[in-house]
């Protein structure tokens, strides 16, 4: 299947998210963060266990750990930085403006474009990561989609403004991958700045949010994302 196919059902399971909080899960924040517990289990095995050997073993070696941290301090800058107050679980909070949700935008566009080149890369590399990277994304896209249609729900777009927001992050992520393919960026960076990304997702947006339900289902969820991992990666074997 070529990178853009692939891209795609990344840009579709962002657009599943959208549609899941307008048409089913308004007033429903706990099954998304249980979600989000999930994706977070997979996102944290899959780049310590994948992604950050892969990026060291890549031209140019442990000069490709400096990229990890500056992918992680990137997905900083653009949620905190360009988007001001932006974290998941935002479908909870009624206040902020409309400029909030806009601000909200460009940032998980952003978001979505380095999803999309990471694909790209991925893919590019001779073993089994890309589809384990390509499952990943799939599994935060979906309550990424879901965030973003909260915001927009919340600060006043209405249904058809949530589905265009989803919408703009699912172009995104395809704009990323075309980009990659056209322009064949160095892998051990690009793989760098996935791992940071990720990393970053995974610990600071995604675990905080499953962390609010109470009682062992947090953790069930977390571990269910890491037995996911596991199942993928004894089916897909690691290959060089």
């Amino acid at each position: 299947m070529s990178t853009f196919w692939i891209a795609s059902l990344a840009s579709l399971a962002t657009l599943l998210g959208g549609w899941g909080v307008v048409r089913f899960l308004q007033g429903r924040a706990q099954f998304m963060r249980l979600l989000s517990g999930v994706a977070a289990g997979y996102l944290l095995s899959v780049t310590v266990v994948r992604i950050i050997p892969e990026c060291l073993e890549a031209k140019g070696g442990e000069i490709n750990a400096y990229w990890v941290l500056a992918g992680y301090l990137l997905v900083h800058v653009m949620e905190h930085g360009i988007t001001l107050h932006f974290h998941y679980g935002e479908e909870t909070h009624t206040d902020g403006s409309p400029l909030s949700g806009v601000l909200a935008l460009v940032g998980l566009s952003l978001h979505s474009l380095m999803d999309g080149v990471a694909i790209a890369a991925a893919l590019s590399t001779h073993s089994n990561l890309g589809p384990l990277v390509v499952l990943g994304i799939l599994f935060h896209r979906i309550p990424e989609g879901g965030t973003i249609a909260s915001i927009f729900l919340v600060r006043g777009f209405g249904n058809r403004g949530a589905m265009l927001a989803a919408g703009t992050l699912a172009l995104a992520a395809l704009l990323g991958a075309a980009g990659q393919s056209l322009l064949n960026l160095p892998t051990g960076p690009i793989l760098g700045l996935t791992a940071g990304l990720a990393l970053y997702v995974a610990s600071s947006d995604l675990l905080p949010e499953v962390q609010k339900v109470s009682g062992l289902r947090s953790t069930i969820a977390l571990l269910s994302g890491v037995g996911i991992f596991l199942v993928s990666s004894r089916l897909l074997p690691h290959q060089h």
